[in-house]
C-alpha cells in the first residue's frame, strides 16, 4: 500500500466543461460504466458531477437537460496528487465515503481519477499475482 496512486489510477478520463449540459453528462453515464465526471476548464479541474448530483435535481428531464453543469457540479473537492500513497488515498476514500477522488498536479491539472474499482483491482492483483482476471 506504499505504492504511488499514479501506478493504479485511471488515466483515460472522460471530462466535460462547466458550460456543457446536464444532458451531456446523462448520455455519458448512460453509455459508460462509471458515475463520476470531472469538470475541467482548459485541463484544470473545477468540479465533478456525479449520477447522485443528477438524481438530486428532482425535476423532470425536460426541465434540467439544458442546465449547464456549473449549476449542478460539486466544486469543493478533495483531490489527490499522483505521488500520494495508495494507503493514504484509501483512508481519504473511506473516511469520506467517497467512491472516487480526482488526481491533480500542483496546478490542479487533471492527471487521472482514483476509484474504488482501482483499489479493488489493485488488491485482487496483489493477492493473486499472475491471475489474468479480465479487468
Amino acid at each position: 500500500m506504499n505504492d504511488e496512486i499514479s501506478t493504479i489510477m485511471t488515466t483515460k478520463v472522460v471530462t466535460l466543461g462547466p458550460e456543457d449540459k446536464v444532458s451531456d453528462a446523462r448520455e455519458i453515464f448512460r453509455t459508460n460504466n462509471f458515475h463520476h465526471i470531472p469538470i475541467c476548464e482548459e485541463g484544470i479541474l473545477v468540479g465533478v458531477v456525479t449520477t447522485f448530483d443528477l438524481l438530486r435535481l428532482q425535476k423532470p428531464r425536460h426541465e434540467t437537460d439544458n442546465l449547464p453543469l456549473r449549476e449542478v457540479m460539486t466544486s469543493k473537492l478533495a483531490v489527490l496528487n499522483p505521488t500520494d500513497k495508495i494507503g493514504a488515498a484509501s483512508i481519504v476514500l473511506l473516511q469520506n465515503r467517497f467512491h472516487s477522488v480526482p488526481v491533480v498536479d500542483e496546478n490542479r491539472k487533471l492527471e487521472g481519477i482514483l476509484t474504488t474499482f482501482d483499489l479493488l483491482k489493485y488488491q485482487y492483483q496483489t493477492a493473486y499475482p499472475g491471475d489474468n482476471f479480465p479487468f
